[in-house]
């Protein structure tokens, strides 16, 4: 039997009523996970609604340990900005759905660098800023959302890729993976409720707010005039953030996400995620 008489087969077994054969069909598709979407194209039909929905369904626990079983393998990985990208396309991948893998984020962000250079040459920090958030008058390729601030989706690279919105520290995670590929060193911020890029440019330190585009900032600034200065306060801005402490924070703006959804079997598993990084 070839392999799409094997899945046009299985497809038909979605609805059975039998539990047996249900996970029998879930085995079976999660063998194929990784080749499943191309196979589904080559069908000579789209799938039905009902038919993405119930595949979705079936596929859903099998991620669900995938991702807690590839957790933290980032972690082994040489340099700050390859583990973040590691980190932010395993979430992302998941948020994004059975279709996506992990693997996709690089080409992707590759061809936003790709793009940016192509329109403007090699550019430093405040230009890319400006080429990704938009100067005055100039188009906004990516922006805070902040009619649907809480979403998890804004924390998935892929859909902000995808629709140009996103939370705060998901556009920093993106400004500093794009100014990775143009040999920018931009690092991450873990400022208290507003996650922020840094930058250095000509021996003075910038904070950037990516969330309203790509705002500069100076950290002097902040640190002295910012409502919640403290001493505490100036620590965090001279520290770049580590990784551990970067993805921790989108999983727990995905915790909040998700409680806010009543979504408890998502929010559980971004809890267990956490614990391994705390742990580790």
């Amino acid at each position: 039997m070839s392999a799409y008489v094997r899945l046009d087969h299985l497809l038909k077994l979605l609805d059975d009523d039998s539990e047996v054969v249900r996970t029998a069909v879930q085995k079976e598709l999660a063998s194929m996970r990784v080749d499943l979407p191309r196979r589904l194209e080559e069908l000579d039909r789209p799938l039905s609604v009902d038919e993405e929905r119930r595949v979705a369904q079936l596929l859903d626990p099998v991620r669900r340990d995938e991702l807690e079983d590839t957790w933290m393998r980032w972690r082994w990985l040489d340099s700050a900005s390859a583990q973040l990208e590691e980190g932010m396309a395993q979430i992302s991948a998941f948020l994004a759905g059975w279709k996506v893998q992990s693997s996709g984020l690089g080409p992707r962000l590759d061809a936003v660098a790709q793009e940016a250079f192509d329109s403007h040459g090699r550019m430093d920090a405040r230009e890319l800023a400006e080429w990704m958030f938009g100067r005055r008058g100039d188009p906004v390729r990516f922006r805070g959302n902040s009619k649907d601030y809480y979403a998890p989706q804004n924390s998935n690279l892929f859909w902000v890729l995808d629709t140009g919105l996103g939370n705060p520290i998901a556009l920093c995670c993106l400004f500093r993976l794009i100014g990775q590929r143009f040999g920018l060193e931009i690092e991450g911020c873990n400022f208290p409720g507003h996650f922020l890029a840094r930058v250095e440019v000509e021996g003075r330190l910038w904070l950037v707010d990516c969330f309203n585009r790509g705002r500069f900032m100076l950290a002097d600034d902040v640190a002295r005039h910012h409502p919640a200065a403290n001493p505490g306060m100036e620590e965090i801005i001279r520290e770049p953030a580590t990784t551990d402490a970067t993805l921790l924070r989108v999983l727990r703006n995905l915790d909040e996400a998700y409680d806010r959804l009543g979504s408890m079997t998502d929010r559980q598993i971004m809890r267990r995620l956490a614990l391994k990084l705390m742990e580790d």
